[in-house]
């Protein structure tokens, strides 16, 4: 349960968390209290609740040092003020899961280090592009426009896909680069390919460079400067090109290169 070197002592505060979300109460008072100072009145009004429910709450974070009460207006105490904090990371990240539940719950994230979840806040304006029984393409699809309008590029790539690559080639063209993670068994086919010379050409160039890393990648990560997109594998070991993540702002790409570089940094140079 605890990572080497931590003491269940560490958490003793667990207490606290757990007294604060074992009511629907408490948590949201302190989350309205880290924006500002409430009168019960404002209380009432902001979450439509009786005076003896909020006054109730009140009194147990007042109990455990939490808030403070300065004449009729509440505020957060130093403790009170961390605990919020922590809080509000907590409810963000939970909601960055909720949000695309089934996309994490239905695929293996074997492949994604621990430490890029605790950065997850990061995908809050993630959109799920999915494929539907009308238009099986339309994941797929939607990928390839947002490819070819890519410019530089980077990409962790577990699969061999000759639509992907033909479009890859074409921004290569254009003067675009790439920056390419992949296994052996990918590095085989590109090989194997009949585009592997103009992949070398445009390797001596300057414009490719491919890497390669052991491991078993089971995440198709692309990054460009105005997006990013993640798809993963189904739990049985199948690539999924029905739905992705797809995140166009600063932070979900922020995000993104956390997760690329972990690849890299494991990865050596193959071409």
């Amino acid at each position: 349960m605890f990572n080497e070197g931590d003491s269940p002592k560490k958490y003793d505060d667990f207490l606290t968390v757990r007294f604060l979300l074992a009511s629907k109460m408490r948590p949201l008072l302190l989350l309205l209290l880290s924006d500002r100072e409430y009168d019960l009145n404002a209380f009432r009004e902001e979450l439509n609740k009786p005076s003896a429910s909020i006054l109730h709450g009140l009194k147990e974070l007042e109990r455990i040092n939490l808030i403070k009460k300065n004449f009729k207006k509440y505020s957060l105490s130093s403790k009170g003020i961390l605990c919020s904090a922590s809080l509000k990371k907590l409810f963000r990240d939970l909601y960055i899961f909720e949000i695309n539940r089934d996309f994490w719950l239905n695929h293996s994230i074997e492949s994604i280090p621990k430490e890029s979840f605790k950065n997850s806040y990061l995908l809050k304006d993630s959109v799920f592009v999915e494929s539907d029984e009308h238009n099986l393409s339309k994941s797929f699809t939607r990928y390839l426009e947002l490819l070819s309008n890519c410019g530089n590029m980077e990409i962790v790539l577990p699969i061999f896909l000759e639509e992907h690559l033909e479009i890859i080639l074409e921004n290569l063209e254009n003067g675009d680069n790439l920056l390419l993670i992949t296994n052996e068994e990918v590095l085989s086919s590109l090989k194997k390919s009949e585009y592997y010379d103009e992949l070398i050409d445009f390797s001596k160039k300057g414009q490719l460079i491919i890497r390669k890393v052991d491991d078993d990648l089971k995440v198709f990560l692309t990054i460009c400067d105005d997006f990013m997109s993640l798809s993963l594998f189904f739990k049985d070991g199948l690539f999924d090109n029905s739905c992705f993540i797809l995140n166009e702002d600063s932070d979900g790409i922020k995000w993104a290169r956390i997760l690329f570089n972990n690849f890299f940094e494991k990865s050596i140079r193959a071409l």
